[in-house]
């Protein structure tokens, strides 16, 4: 997993701003569809910041104790 990315989709306002903020779980959802990994909880996701805007994003994603991958979480406007 570590420097892979994963692609979300929100939708956004005439300004380019989501409408509300980009979540640990539709990261989950998006890991499951596009990687194939499931059962994977949202607490053991780290964001640096609140997603509230298209662009490339880095996100922690805690696999084990003491065992993390860092990967480009990819916001799209649909």
């Amino acid at each position: 997993m570590q420097g892979k990315s994963v692609t979300v989709e929100g939708k956004a306002g005439e300004n380019g701003k989501l409408f509300g903020s980009i979540t640990a779980a539709q990261i989950v959802e998006a890991l499951a569809s596009q990687h194939g990994l499931k059962d994977f909880d949202k607490r053991n996701i780290k964001l640096d910041e609140t997603i509230k805007q298209p662009g490339n994003f880095p996100v922690s994603l805690k696999l084990y104790p003491g065992i993390q991958a860092d990967m480009t979480l990819t916001v799209k406007v649909s």
